[in-house]
């Protein structure tokens, strides 16, 4: 996944800080933050929103079960995912659709 990033992409999370993240490397740490406290952690696409050369939006069913809880969680986020070229230059999650489809510039 790494290959359809820019080098100098930025990783975005919305919810619970607005942290951002810078590079390949921010990608990763991200990600990593994000899963770290779950087990048999899936994130599956369900739909996506072509925006045309600027992008796609994606919903994105998370299935998890919590480390050290053993809660399960099923829940959607949404992906923006914003373009250069053919390459990512700018990820996004979300987790209120509102939110998400104002960064995209769409409307529900």
């Amino acid at each position: 996944m790494s290959d359809l990033f820019c080098d100098d992409v930025i990783t975005y999370r919305a919810d619970p800080d607005g942290a951002t993240f810078d590079g390949k490397a921010g990608f990763r740490d991200a990600a990593a933050d994000w899963a770290e406290d779950f087990i048999e952690w899936q994130l599956l696409p369900q739909e996506f929103t072509d925006l045309g050369e600027e992008g796609v939006l994606v919903r994105v069913r998370q299935i998890a079960e919590g480390r050290s809880s053993g809660v399960r969680v099923d829940e959607d986020y949404w992906f923006l995912y914003e373009l250069t070229g053919s390459k990512v230059s700018k990820l996004s999650f979300y987790s209120r659709h509102t939110d998400a489809l104002k960064a995209a510039g769409l409307s529900e």
